[in-house]
This record gives structure tokens, sequence and C-alpha cells, in this order.
């Protein structure tokens, strides 16, 4: 009997099948490999039913799920969470709409040995199945979002993926929730910044006000994330409020970071003040590097180069 072929050859093959891309071919190899007792293989072909989106596969990357966590030790059938990830991932892309399934992956936790700290590895399960959950049809939004607030509890980590499956949600009802976190007082500047990209995105006209009142935290990282949340945001009213907040600083940082973020925007306004900047701004390498979004236009392309053959040193 020929030897087993080693994880790796095995991994190489599953690769090699996704490769061609034959949906007939991919489906069989997912389902074999999906009870495979290695759980970087299992991933993988999880990873192959979500790319390929093979639909009818939900009750093998169920049977694959429950052996994983329901096995005597889930740790050892899986250490690093690499195939629970990659199952509640695949379950999702494929529209499987499971609340029960999906609350207890939100709860999950997997605390590994780890130096100098143990590490709870089910971090990313824990976000795959709030977006999941999110999503759900099954659910109520008010039952959703008390499932997020008790997720809001977490890590930094877990914080952030709840409040972004929170605006995911779509819902009126987590703007409250939204701003009162935000408010909140030593809150993290990535919770911060998620809070305030999800605010932006479902009420931009009432939110930017709230958003650019960080940008004279005395904390540079809240207004850092203000910043950019404002120009990914790109309503005129968020430009306004990033060019006065420009105007009024000095401080050299700071100004490249709003600037910066002013780039972000497709904005009229926002490409105005940018031009305008470069023929007088001290930094023009700077500016361009803002406007670098823009200059995939003609038109935009060419008034830069009319602006810096206006300025009075040459830009090398």
């Amino acid at each position: 009997m020929p030897p087993r072929p080693s994880i790796e050859e095995r991994l190489a093959r599953l690769r090699e099948i996704r490769s061609v891309g034959d949906l007939t071919q991919l489906r069989e190899a997912a389902a074999r490999h999906l009870a495979d007792r290695c759980n970087l293989i299992v991933a993988e072909a999880a990873k192959i039913v979500r790319e390929f989106e093979l639909s009818g596969m939900e009750s093998d990357l169920l049977r694959a799920w429950t052996r994983l966590i329901d096995g005597p030790d889930p740790m050892k059938a899986d250490k690093g969470c690499w195939a629970k990830t990659a199952l509640i991932e695949a379950l999702a892309a494929l529209n499987y709409d499971d609340p029960e399934l999906y609350q207890a992956a939100l709860t999950y936790q997997q605390i590994e040995p780890a130096w100098p700290d143990a590490i709870d590895t089910a971090e990313n399960v824990r976000a795959s199945a709030a977006f999941a959950l999110a999503r759900s049809l099954r659910m109520r939004t008010v039952d959703k979002l008390i499932a997020f607030v008790d997720y809001l509890q977490g890590s930094t980590f877990d914080q952030v993926n709840a409040v972004r499956a929170m605006s995911d949600t779509g819902s009126e009802s987590a703007l409250p929730l939204l701003r009162m976190k935000l408010l909140s007082h030593g809150i993290h500047s990535d919770v911060a910044g998620a809070c305030m990209t999800g605010l932006l995105e479902m009420t931009p006209t009432t939110s930017i006000p709230l958003v650019a009142g960080f940008l004279k935290s005395e904390r540079e990282e809240l207004v850092t994330e203000a910043a950019a949340a404002l120009g990914s945001c790109g309503k005129p009213e968020a430009i306004k409020s990033l060019i006065l907040a420009w105007n009024r600083t000095a401080d050299d940082d700071l100004r490249r970071s709003l600037v910066l973020s002013i780039g972000l925007s497709r904005d009229p306004s926002a490409v105005d003040f940018l031009i305008q900047q470069l023929e007088l701004h001290h930094d023009p390498d700077l500016i361009l590097n803002a406007l670098k979004p823009n200059l995939v236009y003609e038109e935009i392309r060419l008034r830069v180069d009319e602006a810096k053959q206006r300025r009075k040193r040459p830009i090398r």
C-alpha cells in the first residue's frame, strides 16, 4: 500500500483542483476533504465551497462543524480555529440562515497556550458569525442587537466587529447604540473608528457634526480616525469640516492625516482644495499622494499638471 500523502501534498492537490475550476471536480474534492481529520485540509475545502459558492454542500459543512465543536478536544481537533472560521464563512456565503448556529459561534471561545499569555484563537469565528447573524432573515433585529451588545463586551477585536455587525443590520435601532459606544469614556480608537464609519454610512447628515467634533479631540488617534471616516464619507459637509480643521492647526502630523483623508473623497470641493494646496504648500509630494485616487480622471490630471507649472518652486 502506498504511503498516505502528507498534509502539504494534500493541500497542494486541493489548490491544484481549485485552480482548474471544474465545478464537478471541486464539489467532489470539497465533500471528501471536509471529512478529513486535518483542520488545515478542512479549512481549505471550506474555502473552496465559499469561493465557488457550491450550493447544496451545507450538510457537509455542518457535519464538519459539529465534529470539530462536539469532539472530545476541540482545540486539538482545530488548533488556531482555522477550520471553524472557514466553515462559518462558507455557510454564510451560501446564505445558510441558522440563527442558533451563529449565536453559538458568536459566543465560542478557544483559549490556547501561548507566550507570554494564553490567547483566544476564536476571534475570527465570532466575527464571521456576527456578520452572518446580521444578515439573518430569521431573527428579529432587536434580538440581533442584544446579541451584539453582549459581543461588544469582549476584546478590542470583538468590539470592532460587534460595531460593524450592528451597522450591517441596516437598522435605525442600531444608531443610538453606536452613538452611545462612540461617546463612552476611554473608547479604543479602532472601536471609535468603526462607530464613526457605521454612523456616517447609515445617517451621514446627522452624524457628520458628531464625528467632526472628534477632530478637536486631545487624543491624536481619535482625530485620525475621525478624519479617515469623514474623508471616506465624502459628503461636502464632511470635507468642509476637514478643511476647517486643516486651517486651524499648524501641527504637521495632523495636517498630513487631514490632507490624506480629504484625498479619500471624490467630491469636487476636496479636489479643488488639494489642487490649491499643491500650488501653495511646502510638501507637494504629500498633496500629490492625496490626489492619487482622483488621478484616474484625465481632467484632474491636466489640472494637476497646470498647478505644478504655477508653483513658485519646481517639483522634483
